[in-house]
């Protein structure tokens, strides 16, 4: 019988496309452990996993493959088995997992979850910042319990509570000397043959942006990708580069904006971005979670259940 340390092994050997070498600094750990390995498994069970020239291995053999794909089944399911165990104890200690893009953290948790872990010091609150598409993918996996993202499109949301808690839009950012600071409203056709830039691959922005480019047939080029909304709003003061971003009206950031200069330019058909609580569907939440979700909630919304920042006009 092949132990889970023993799949791991086998699944890097064979990703690695049979290459020793690679998967033992992968593994960190030997060439000769992984060699001793094969060596042991094949005699003991009685099946080459690997095909062999002049004793060396050049690819995985047919019976190899179908161990090597039932294997990655196991380890799937073994990595889901640690992630609800860890799930589980944080539950019990009384910590909940939050994912949230760094943005969102900026612009809307400065002061909130300060604000009420200082109040509800029996909370404890982890935060986790990634991209979209990879809070998306923790949720799934259960690493953590709450998100706030904007959902891709082709996110399935019947297994979750879904609720936004903002409407807002993606903008387009310039320079002051910029030629299209005077137009009032833009089309997407006029950033053709100037270069913009926007999020990268892991979060949903980036792909809403490619397709409605393609959608307007725009020659817009992109010219980078970032995870910093900061950074990217800076690069747009000293050239004729675009940043195509999530808006912010918040006094504060307005005021910066003003200050170095830079111009915010909506679109006449605009980019829905919508940030939304999310988790999983469940008959029973533990009393932690419960409160943390409730709290988040209300914080985007008035007692009516309206949201408190709709920047978004009715169509």
């Amino acid at each position: 019988m092949m132990e889970i340390s023993q799949m791991q092994y086998f699944v890097e050997i064979v990703q690695s496309d049979c290459n020793l070498t690679v998967a033992a600094e992968n593994l960190y750990v030997s060439q000769s452990a992984l060699s001793q390995f094969i060596k042991n498994f094949e005699h003991q069970q009685g099946v080459s996993l690997f095909n062999r020239k002049n004793g060396r291995i050049v690819n995985v053999s047919d019976s190899g493959m179908h161990v090597y794909q039932s294997a990655l089944k196991v380890l799937n399911q073994y990595n889901g088995l640690e992630h609800v165990i860890e799930r589980e104890s944080l539950f019990q200690k009384g910590t909940i997992k939050i994912g949230i893009h760094p943005t969102y953290l900026r612009f809307f948790f400065n002061k909130f979850i300060p604000r009420f872990l200082i109040e509800n010091p029996n909370a404890h609150i982890e935060i986790v910042e990634a991209g979209t598409n990879e809070l998306q993918q923790m949720l799934e996996d259960n690493v953590i319990h709450i998100a706030v993202l904007a959902p891709p499109k082709d996110f399935d949301t019947s297994n979750y509570e879904v609720h936004p808690l903002v409407r807002t839009e993606v903008v387009a950012f310039m320079g002051p000397d910029h030629p299209l600071v005077t137009k009032r409203l833009l089309k997407w056709n006029h950033l053709d043959s100037y270069h913009y830039v926007t999020y990268n691959k892991k979060d949903a922005v980036y792909y809403f942006v490619e397709d409605k480019l393609k959608e307007n047939n725009s020659t817009a080029k992109q010219l980078f990708t970032s995870s910093s909304w900061d950074y990217m709003i800076e690069t747009v003061i000293y050239n004729e580069l675009i940043a195509l971003l999530p808006t912010v009206y918040f006094s504060m950031f307005i005021s910066r904006l003003n200050q170095m200069g830079v111009v915010e330019k909506r679109f006449e058909d605009p980019i829905p971005y919508i940030p939304t609580l999310m988790r999983e569907k469940k008959k029973h939440y533990s009393k932690v979670e419960d409160f943390v979700f409730q709290s988040i909630y209300n914080n985007f919304h008035f007692e009516n259940d309206s949201l408190k920042y709709d920047f978004l006009l009715d169509d």
